[in-house]
């Protein structure tokens, strides 16, 4: 099995558990995705039903909607992607009991609630509201004794890009200098210009 696939298997794993001792069994499996996004962003749940079955369209049921986590962000603890998950399984309760918990990106006190019903704490900013979050000792424990994540599935991650190496920049001109008034010119390399005052041919400074 591919690195991706090892890491979504145990993805699949923690949200069937998480759905069965916090939410009962309620929500349906989404489409868990590894997918690039911002930088700052460590994942993100959609509110449609984005993935459809082929063939199936007029069957909703079918549907299903997206939990995504980035990459880029994979280099963190098991216990952190974890809580991660939760975060996003929060928006997922919430929209499935139509219950609106954003404004844009700002969390408001609908998120707060459940997640802190859920093991997560809830830290207000300007920026995301009430949507920074990290796991309350409780869940620490509770992700360590029966989730138990497997760190090994995580252990790559993608990183932003691959810096190209820099090449020197051609210089473009040359000053040119009359030997006799001091005339200074720029100009393409090996040409030759003359000092029409001077009747001299200006020399090429390196």
């Amino acid at each position: 099995m591919n690195i991706i696939g090892k890491a979504l298997d145990e993805l699949y794993r923690v949200f069937n558990i998480l759905n069965h001792d916090y939410y009962d069994d309620k929500l349906p499996e989404p489409a868990i995705t590894i997918q690039k996004t911002r930088p700052n962003n460590l994942g993100h749940f959609t509110l449609g039903k984005v993935w459809k079955k082929r063939d199936e369209e007029a069957d909703d049921s079918l549907s299903r909607y997206e939990i995504n986590l980035n990459p880029l962000n994979l280099n963190r603890t098991a216990e952190q992607i974890v809580c991660t998950l939760q975060h996003e399984m929060v928006h997922y309760a919430n929209t499935i009991s139509e219950i609106k918990d954003c404004n844009g990106q700002i969390h408001n006190k609908k998120f707060k609630e459940l997640a802190e019903n859920v093991g997560l704490i809830c830290e207000k900013s300007k920026k995301y509201g009430w949507g920074t979050t990290e796991c309350s000792d409780t869940f620490k424990t509770y992700i360590s004794d029966i989730i138990k994540p497997d760190e090994s599935v995580f252990e790559y991650f993608r990183i932003s890009g691959v810096e190209k190496e820099k090449k020197p920049r051609e210089k473009k001109t040359f000053k040119y200098v009359c030997p006799g008034c001091g005339l200074v010119v720029k100009a393409a390399p090996e040409k030759n210009i003359m000092c029409q005052d001077c009747n001299m041919t200006l020399e090429m400074e390196e």
